[in-house]
């Protein structure tokens, strides 16, 4: 038995010293002076979200979305059956032709009141005609342009119920007022609704925000504060920069926390109302505190960890170091660094931050830090001496 174990000892080194080494960039846990987050939790609210109504009553001849469902602003949702408010509209239509006509007739019976009245003035003038006459082509010139105008003004009323009408058969088809999800139906085909009844509840998918609860003694601070907000929302397993849009002027009076509302990116439309989340929110205090590049973090199923170089044991390897995982906590990111919790490693500990993305543990590393450095060097100067366009 001890020969197996010895034998099986001798294999695994064996392959150990076998493994191909690992071309890396190191960088170093170092410790800084920073200022200190406080985590607050909240959830993820829509931008905007709508209760959609219908302005008109009637019977739903369509649906054409159901829960989940993505729509584009301007698409249709529903339609209403139209017929009624279509006769209705082209009795309007007639009702202004009719109208239109009439002020036709009115207008030249306004240009001939007009001639007969010059035609008694000059009568008058040559006393060919008596002063009455006159007076009374004056009058029916009057009671004419009095005709006309009224025929004007019921054109214009008729145009407006003409507009009433034609914007009321627009309403039986209903749109979507931004672009959103669908989060419910409330309506079938074929049934009635009234005017003002809910036909779908919708939020919107581009713009999201979360709302945490921040204690009044940081409010101040965060009004100072202009730059990012990092906010971690579990369920994607993931961190995102978002801006602060609002400080909501409503306190809860028994734990003096105020609502923040802040702007977070959804380009993917991954992230949904509901969701949890916690936001590092700045204190205005700094303290000492260990700090690691976001480029050594990595993830798997347990959590975050990084590779840590520490020296290898197998004495025959030509390599110097070995990678060995280690798990850490994160407490919040600083930039381009992660403040974490101390214990988990020790300031200068030596971390891979560049080919880490396909290593396993215990293999060997080849430090390549220095040739990065000189070759990042070598191009900075290359770009320096290119000559440029225009000299």
């Amino acid at each position: 038995m001890r020969y197996v174990i010895g034998v099986l000892m001798v294999c695994v080194a064996g392959l150990a010293s076998a493994q191909p080494p690992a071309n890396v960039v190191i960088d170093e846990a170092r410790v800084e002076s920073v200022e200190r987050m406080r985590r607050v939790t909240g959830d993820l609210r829509a931008f905007q979200q709508a209760r959609l109504a219908s302005r008109q009553e009637g019977l739903v001849l369509e649906l054409l979305v159901r829960a989940g469902d993505e729509v584009q602003k301007g698409q249709v949702i529903a339609k209403l059956d139209s017929v009624l408010a279509e006769l209705t509209l082209a009795s309007s239509e007639a009702d202004v032709a009719a109208l239109e006509a009439t002020v036709a007739q009115y207008e030249a019976e306004v240009d001939r009141a007009q001639l007969e009245f010059e035609r008694y003035e000059n009568l008058v003038a040559q006393a060919s005609a008596s002063s009455q006459e006159l007076d009374d082509a004056r009058l029916e010139l009057v009671s004419a342009k009095a005709r006309h105008q009224r025929a004007q003004a019921d054109v214009v009323s008729a145009e407006a119920k003409l507009a009433l009408d034609r914007q009321r058969l627009e309403d039986m088809t209903i749109h979507a007022p931004f672009d959103a999800k669908i989060v419910a139906t409330t309506t079938e085909v074929g049934e009635w609704i009234g005017q003002g009844d809910v036909i779908v509840e919708l939020y919107s998918v581009d713009s999201i925000e979360a709302w945490v609860s921040v204690p009044e003694n940081i409010v101040e601070r965060i009004v100072e504060a202009r730059g990012p907000v990092m906010v971690q929302i579990p369920a994607i397993a993931g961190e995102v920069s978002g801006n602060i849009r609002q400080i909501v002027p409503v306190v809860d009076e028994m734990s003096r926390l105020f609502p923040v509302r802040i702007a977070v990116p959804n380009e993917r439309r991954v992230l949904q109302p509901g969701m949890s989340v916690t936001a590092m929110i700045p204190t205005g205090q700094r303290t000492e505190m260990l700090t690691i590049s976001k480029d050594a973090i990595l993830r798997d199923d347990a959590g975050e960890f990084v590779y840590m170089a520490v020296p290898n044991e197998q004495p025959q390897s030509p390599f110097k170091e070995q990678a060995v995982p280690v798990r850490i906590s994160r407490e919040f990111s600083v930039g381009n660094r992660v403040a974490i919790r101390m214990g988990a490693m020790p300031p200068g500990a030596r971390l891979v931050v560049e080919g880490n993305e396909r290593m396993f543990p215990t293999q060997p590393l080849n430090d390549v830090s220095d040739t990065a450095h000189v070759s990042d060097n070598a191009d900075e100067s290359a770009s320096a001496d290119e000559p440029k366009l225009g000299s």
